[in-house]
């Protein structure tokens, strides 16, 4: 699981937003974050936790739809837009590797307000950065 997501968010940062993150070992600061599940269809569940921090979101916002100005509605809905973009994207992934579309199913995204430090207790994880910009994603199950 943790390498097809690992593929899913190169695909997100380097291919559509054409920003090369590295991994990091930890965060700092205030993010933004949002959680969707996968379902197998066995029943097994996987729960996606994703952290963005402001500069991260700031960019996306700039690359997807130009605005520099945005509230805090704006940052809900891009915080969960960018959950369906990378887990939605491990998901198919998945269903591809499996030869077909209805082994794994996404959930609704959910917005998680701001928070400071995340300290959600993860299974796996994985951390990236770039200058100010800073973005971890785990699960559980």
């Amino acid at each position: 699981m943790l390498k097809t997501l690992e593929y899913s968010i190169i695909h997100f940062f380097e291919h559509i937003l054409q920003v090369h993150m590295e991994p990091i070992e930890e965060l700092k600061g205030e993010f933004y974050g949002s959680s969707i599940s996968v379902v197998e269809k066995s029943g097994r569940e996987y729960n996606f936790y994703l952290f963005f921090s402001t500069e991260f979101l700031h960019l996306v916002s700039t690359i997807f739809i130009g605005e520099e100005d945005f509230q805090e509605d704006d940052r809900c809905d891009l915080v969960k837009e960018c959950a369906n973009q990378i887990v939605g994207y491990a998901k198919k992934l998945l269903n591809d590797a499996k030869g077909g579309d209805d082994e794994y199913k996404l959930g609704i995204p959910e917005y998680l307000g701001r928070i400071h430090n995340p300290n959600i207790i993860l299974d796996q994880s994985l951390t990236y950065g770039f200058k100010d910009y800073c973005f971890r994603i785990g699960y559980c199950q």
